[in-house]
C-alpha cells in the first residue's frame, strides 16, 4: 500500500513522513516512566506534526437497492471527544501512524507550535499525538498554552507560571527570608529557603503545599531544602516585611 501525499509539503522540501528519531525517542522513555513531559516537548519543539484531513458528509442520498451514499461531502480535521467531554485536536508524529490510524486520511505537516495554536482555535483542551500508537502522547494544559504562545516550554527556572507559584506559596511566609533557584538532580527545580531562624511546622506547611501547587506543572518533583541565616551581631533583627525574596 502506498503512502498518503503529504499536503502542503512545499513548506517541508525534506520531509519524508517519518518521525524525527529524537521525539520517538523520547515519546518511548515516557512511556516507561523515564523521563517527563518537559523532556518529550524539547524534543517535539521546532519539529513537524501531522494533522490529518478527512472527507466528511454533508448531504447523503438513497441509491441504488436502498443503499445510503454521499452527496456532498467536504475536508474536515477531526476533533475527538472524551466521556468527560474534553475535545482533542488529533495530529501525528509520522505518515505511519497516520495511516494506523485511518489510510484514507491526508496528512498535513504543521510545526508544533502552529498545531497547538490551532488546537486552541479549535477550542479543543488538547493536542493528541499518534492517537493509534505506537505511542500516545498528549499535549495539554499549561504545556499546549506555552508552546501555542512560544513554540517551546521553558526551563522551571525560566517559567513565570512555576516561579509566580513559588512566589504566591512562600510570600506570606515571614520566617523565609529569601528563595534562592538553583539546578536539581532529584527534581524538575531546586528550592531553597533561607530562614531566620528554624522552624518545622513552617517546613511542613510550605513542603506540603509546594508539593500541591506545582504537582501539575512540574510532574517530575522538586527538591526542597533549607537553610538557617547567620545573623550578624551588629545587624538588628528583621521586623515584618523586611524579608527579601530572589
Amino acid at each position: 500500500m502506498s503512502r498518503p501525499s503529504i499536503i502542503g509539503a512545499q513548506n517541508f522540501r525534506d520531509d519524508d513522513g517519518s518521525v524525527d528519531p529524537g521525539v520517538e525517542a523520547r515519546l518511548r522513555e515516557h512511556a516507561t516512566g523515564a523521563t517527563g513531559d518537559r523532556q518529550v516537548l524539547a524534543a517535539l519543539s521546532g519539529t513537524r506534526v501531522l494533522i490529518p484531513v478527512v472527507a466528511v458528509a454533508t448531504e447523503t442520498e438513497e441509491g441504488v437497492g436502498g443503499l445510503t451514499k454521499d452527496k456532498n461531502s467536504e475536508v474536515a480535521v477531526p476533533i475527538m471527544t472524551g466521556r468527560d467531554g474534553r475535545r482533542g485536536m488529533l495530529a501525528f508524529t509520522s505518515v505511519d501512524a497516520v495511516r494506523r490510524w485511518r489510510p484514507d486520511a491526508r496528512p498535513v505537516p504543521f510545526t508544533v507550535r502552529d498545531a497547538c495554536q490551532a488546537a486552541l482555535e479549535e477550542e479543543a483542551d488538547a493536542l493528541v499525538l499518534d492517537v493509534a500508537g505506537p505511542v500516545p502522547y498528549t499535549v495539554q494544559g499549561p504545556f499546549l498554552s506555552m508552546i501555542a504562545e512560544t513554540g517551546a516550554v521553558p526551563e522551571p527556572k525560566d517559567d513565570p507560571q512555576v516561579l509566580g507559584l513559588i512566589y504566591q506559596v512562600t510570600k506570606g511566609e515571614f520566617g523565609i527570608e529569601r528563595v534562592r533557584i538553583h539546578p536539581s538532580e532529584r527534581g524538575e527545580i531546586g528550592i531553597r529557603l533561607e530562614l531566620d531562624e528554624r522552624d518545622d511546622e513552617v517546613l511542613r506547611r510550605v513542603a506540603g503545599r509546594l508539593t500541591a501547587e506545582l504537582r501539575h506543572v512540574l510532574p517530575g518533583g522538586i527538591e526542597l531544602s533549607a537553610v538557617v541565616r547567620a545573623q550578624r551581631d551588629d545587624a538588628p533583627p528583621n521586623g515584618p516585611g523586611t524579608a527579601a525574596r530572589d
